[in-house]
């Protein structure tokens, strides 16, 4: 049998073999020269009068960092590690700062919390109960809002990943309900049938939730330290008390306002009643990996409300929950390995509060507060407490990340209401919320927004349409109805 020679490959210098084409290189150099310009530009600034050069120095380590995590050349661990790294250099903080950063409190609460979060996936627990409140009230549309909302209500507590609870137990339940309805998002006739009123549902019942617990997104333990660094001390059960009321009059809007804002095309949905129930007989009777779940997220519920007077913090709390996770078997140490968003969260998390914190040690908020607060005097607190909040929310139609928004202006915004003579906890918690509450503007600015409008069900102008107008009832209800709530509570 005659075998065919084989050809030998050309040699380097063929022209059949071209270097690999550093265009894609060059497009993203912007990425890197613009945040390592704007830190270079601001170090060599002199400092304003009244601050040290050392807070000014640090500020511009910090503006740097932040700038990289917006323009994002790298992910947004490697960039805080970078940064961190850059202030260690120039002496602005110290190697121990940066080993201390990931072994605080509040960053292993939000690792741990990851872990419950896979928890409740992998069980399947997240969708029994998703199904469940679809069963119960999808006989209409407007009862499929309201079971989405109810489903993250009950999820969120323990899912500091909101991106994990849009993808991971939202988005899949919500499609498949449009689709068994006929609303297809590959259709322009037929995804306004009713697909783009419940993924905009899903999407803002997400970031209301997302608002109500410290454990409900992955961003607010930085806001409680930022508060913690001005003298304002906030426990898991003083977030979730002070945004039970303002949160669940948003819930209980969101469903009603979208009928009107998206204006689906049908309103009675019997057909999804009959597909949770076909799901739920295929998922099977509860196992026993599911009660273990249930059980330990309520435990852990009873603890983060009750732990205080038992001496149980909320990580040692978590701590526990995850331990019971690994010693039943619902969870393994591999699964925890899988969990990438943990530790990369515990990276960056980690390294943003310390940056942010030294701004703080330095002087530099307490500067910032005294200098811009005079310039507000005069002006009723009310005024300014309004005034700080709207520009802290819709300044976030230019950031792409919530929590490189929290870093850059939580303090800031927080240090002149205090100024103006805002009661701290009240500015405290109204900048925490509406950290959450603002990346309902676009489509880019928080996690969930991108799995959410990549289902394909939602136009670009029906999704700034419907933030824009779901903002102002939010900025009504956080900013009115929620100081009413806390001056009842007797934080105002």
């Amino acid at each position: 049998m005659d075998v065919a020679p084989v050809k030998a490959p050309p040699p380097a210098s063929s022209p059949a073999i071209k270097p690999a084409a550093p265009a894609g290189h060059l497009r993203n150099l912007w990425k890197f020269l613009v945040p390592v310009g704007i830190g270079l530009v601001l170090w060599f600034l002199p400092a304003p009068a009244g601050l040290a050069l050392k807070a000014w120095h640090m500020f511009a380590v910090f503006v740097a960092t932040i700038a990289g995590i917006m323009t994002a050349p790298l992910p947004m661990a490697a960039v805080a590690i970078i940064g961190a790294t850059v202030g260690v250099l120039v002496g602005v903080v110290s190697f121990a700062d940066v080993t201390r950063s990931t072994g605080t409190d509040l960053v292993w609460l939000v690792m741990l919390a990851f872990f419950i979060s896979r928890g409740v996936i992998k069980t399947g627990l997240g969708r029994r109960i998703a199904l469940l409140f679809m069963r119960l009230l999808g006989k209409r549309t407007v009862g499929l809002g309201y079971g989405l909302a109810m489903t993250e209500l009950m999820i969120s507590p323990a899912m500091p990943s909101i991106t994990a609870r849009a993808g991971g137990v939202m988005l899949p339940i919500t499609k498949a309900i449009a689709e068994v309805l006929g609303s297809h998002a590959n259709d322009p006739e037929t995804r306004g049938k009713v697909g783009s009123y419940l993924i905009l549902c899903a999407f803002h019942a997400n970031i209301i939730t997302a608002g109500m617990f410290i454990t409900a997104m992955a961003g607010n333990p930085l806001s409680v330290k930022l508060a913690a660094d001005q003298g304002v001390s906030i426990s898991w059960l003083d977030w979730a008390v002070a945004a039970s009321v303002p949160g669940l009059v948003c819930l209980a809007i969101i469903p009603i306002a979208m009928l009107w804002i998206v204006q689906p095309h049908i309103r009675q949905t019997p057909d999804a009643t009959a597909l949770a129930q076909r799901e739920l007989v295929a998922l099977g009777p509860i196992s026993a990996k599911e009660i273990i779940m249930g059980g330990i997220f309520l435990g852990l519920l009873v603890l983060w409300i009750f732990g205080e007077d038992l001496a149980i913090s909320a990580t040692l709390a978590a701590a526990l929950g995850v331990s019971l996770l690994f010693i039943t078997g619902v969870l393994t140490w591999d699964d925890a390995l899988n969990e990438k968003s943990a530790w990369d969260t515990m990276i960056w998390i980690g390294l943003l509060i310390m940056l942010a914190s030294k701004l703080n040690e330095y002087g530099m908020v307490s500067w910032f507060g005294k200098e811009f607060g005079a310039h507000l005097e005069g002006f009723h607190r009310l005024a300014v407490y309004m005034l700080v909040a709207a520009i802290y929310c819709y300044v976030h139609y230019f950031f792409a990340s919530a929590t490189a928004h929290i870093s850059a202006l939580f303090p800031l915004s927080m240090a002149l209401m205090v100024a103006a003579d805002i009661p701290p906890f009240t500015a405290a918690v109204a900048l925490g919320v509406l950290s959450n509450v603002n990346g309902c503007l676009t489509q880019y600015g928080i996690g969930s927004g991108p799995v959410m409008f990549g289902a394909g069900y939602v136009t670009q102008g029906q999704w700034w349409k419907a933030g824009f107008l779901m903002s102002l009832i939010y900025m009504f209800v956080w900013l009115v109805i929620g100081p009413l709530w806390w001056k009842f509570l007797g934080h105002v």
